[in-house]
């Protein structure tokens, strides 16, 4: 019998106005934040706090290819705020020059 694998991919976008003042497009990925379902978190990724706090979970958790759905600038200027080991730091840095 096989197993089929489902990996995590983007429903698509919503837009939010970072706090720079400037719209990115957020990627709506159900299971990077533990609670919302994937019908509720469109809405709630207009928030801009809850964009920020998403993307930091992303950092610290997601796969290069979930990464890279999101806005470069974004993740750079979220990454700060996230808090990573050196290593993972190193890695997002180097995937993004």
């Amino acid at each position: 019998m096989k197993k089929t694998y489902y990996f995590a991919s983007a429903m698509g976008t919503v837009p939010c106005v970072a706090p720079s003042g400037a719209t990115i497009d957020v990627p709506v990925i159900p299971g990077l934040l533990k609670h919302p379902t994937p019908d509720a978190l469109p809405m709630l990724l207009r928030n801009p706090d809850v964009a920020r706090k998403y993307t930091m979970e992303a950092l610290r958790k997601a796969s290069w290819p979930i990464l890279r759905r999101f806005p470069a600038e974004w993740l750079l200027e979220c990454l700060d705020e996230a808090h990573l080991t050196l290593s993972r730091r190193r890695a997002i840095m180097f995937l993004l020059s």
